[in-house]
């Protein structure tokens, strides 16, 4: 019985030392052991191991580990770390290189140990070593790397459409006013991730400039969304001189904007004339419609030389009398008062007409007649007469207007006995003008003809031949009239005999 106690307790004894030898090389292979199935990147490394080295490093070199400086976010995984062999040395096993990365996005976020280079902005520790081998030893360093934001210039910002409002008397920008707000510096893959906001948005001026260009400064710019962490605004003007752009969480910006002119109706009112032979207005007045204008300002429009508004239609000229529109096409602009900027107001109406119609009425004129005369039995001359226009002023002015002409004719008093008569107007007539008379009474007269001895041309054959060609003979010559002519002599002597006795009684 003894014996098979002590048997026992040797066999016990072989039995611990047999499991404690079949569990040390699982406690040795898990001190250096690696899974050579994980890949990271384009680098095969394993996913774990003690940078303590292990059975294999014997070697005396140690390798090369470069940290990255100054790191920018670029949308891609950074690898922030790298092992190399010295110079002129053996290469490395890839596969005993591990890099390690862990820390704290800048969105607040942890980055747990990973393997994985990371991507966002952030602080990382970043442990990179080399297990060691026959020609190295192993070997780890670690570093604090911290990889920035993007910085976006605030000159790069633009907006999907133009920025323009209308003029309405003020710097306020429309809420609706800025789309698409967004920066060239931006990375394709994130414009949907990043977003701008702002606080308030004013322009420089309220004023439309037509010389120079208008912007609108948006205060107080942020940066939001998923990927809003990843960037920064820099402002790109060096403010305080030390040559160095500045990153801000919140800058103002300013873009490149635009007012346009406020449009603005005018009114053309006309008035009556009378007929000149002209379509065109004489006198009129601008109106500029109060209600289009911003309250506060002034504005009056007047034509230019070449502004002739004119009666009728906008494309036919009325220069007859009658009731018609009147019309304008350019020659017409705009003038700011008491500080108002004309160039924020436009006129909207090139062509302009009046709300109203308006008359040309007739233009008066006399007509004088001139004083006709004629032979009794004769018949009647025309009725000639002269045309004076009335004029408000002192005269008259002759003639009727440009080629104006009157048709008809003046009529007399009927009669053909010797004596005076009226003149009338008659059918005289033209219906641009008013037609009076003047001086018609007794300017028409039928005279007396003188009278005239008929002598009594016989018509016998013996005092009229014609020839054989038809034309008339000589006249025979009438007899000479020698008995007036001995009773004229007898007459003669009676008068000297008688003057003759007379003179010599008184002798006696």
């Amino acid at each position: 019985m003894k014996k098979s106690t002590g048997g026992m307790k040797v066999l016990s004894l072989v039995l611990i030392c047999v499991i404690i030898l079949s569990f040390f090389p699982i406690g040795v292979i898990g001190e250096v052991g690696y899974n050579r199935n994980v890949t990271v990147g384009d680098n095969r490394i394993k996913t774990s191991f003690k940078l303590t080295g292990n059975d294999l490093s014997t070697g005396t070199l140690v390798p090369v580990i470069t940290f990255s400086e100054a790191v920018v976010y670029n949308g891609r995984s950074q690898n922030l770390a790298e092992v190399n062999p010295i110079v002129d040395g053996p290469e490395l096993d890839s596969e005993l290189i591990e890099i390690t990365y862990q820390g704290t996005k800048l969105n607040g976020d942890t980055y747990p140990k990973s393997l994985i280079p990371p991507t966002d902005t952030g602080t990382y520790t970043v442990v990179a070593g080399y297990q060691g081998d026959k020609a190295y030893k192993a070997y780890a360093e670690t570093k604090t790397i911290t990889i920035s934001p993007l910085e976006l210039k605030t000159t790069d910002f633009f907006t999907t459409k133009p920025i323009s409002k209308i003029y309405d008397g003020t710097v306020n920008a429309p809420d609706n006013i800025i789309t698409g707000l967004n920066n060239t510096g931006v990375l394709e893959t994130d414009l949907k991730d990043v977003k701008f906001n702002y606080k308030s948005a004013s322009y420089l001026s309220k004023d439309v400039n037509l010389t120079g260009i208008n912007a609108v400064i948006l205060k107080e710019v942020t940066i939001t969304g998923d990927k809003g962490t990843e960037y920064s605004i820099v402002d790109d003007e060096d403010k305080d001189g030390d040559g160095e752009e500045k990153p801000s969480k919140n800058i103002d910006i300013s873009l490149v904007a635009n007012i346009n002119p406020k449009m603005i109706e005018v009114i053309l009112v006309g008035q009556n004339k009378v007929y000149d032979g002209s379509a065109i207005l004489n006198d009129y007045k601008l109106l500029v419609r109060q209600a289009d204008l911003i309250k506060g300002d002034e504005v009056a429009v007047s034509g230019s030389e070449q502004f002739y508004p004119w009666y009728g239609t906008i494309n036919t000229k009325q220069k007859d009398i009658g009731n018609y529109y009147v019309w304008a096409i350019g020659g017409f602009s705009l003038q700011g008062l008491n500080g108002t900027n004309s160039n924020d107001y436009m006129i909207n109406n090139f062509s302009l007409v009046s709300k109203l119609k308006y008359a040309i009425t007739p233009a008066s004129v006399t007509v004088i007649p001139s004083y006709i005369t004629k032979v009794e039995g004769t018949p009647d001359p025309v009725l000639t007469y002269a045309v004076w226009q009335d004029e408000s002023g002192d005269g008259f002015v002759k003639g009727l207007y440009g080629n104006d002409v009157l048709s008809g004719s003046l009529t007399r008093e009927s009669g053909e006995a010797i004596g005076t008569y009226d003149i009338y107007l008659g059918s005289l007539n033209n219906p641009n003008y008013k037609l009076s008379l003047a001086d018609g009474k007794d300017k028409f007269e039928i005279t007396k003809g003188k009278e005239v001895a008929a002598t009594y041309v016989g018509n016998d054959a013996d005092n009229n031949t014609t020839t054989g060609s038809g034309e008339i003979a000589e006249e025979k010559k009438s007899p000479v009239p020698y008995l007036g002519i001995a009773m004229l002599l007898i007459l003669l002597i009676a008068v000297g005999v008688f003057f003759g006795k007379n003179r010599l009684t008184k002798m006696d």
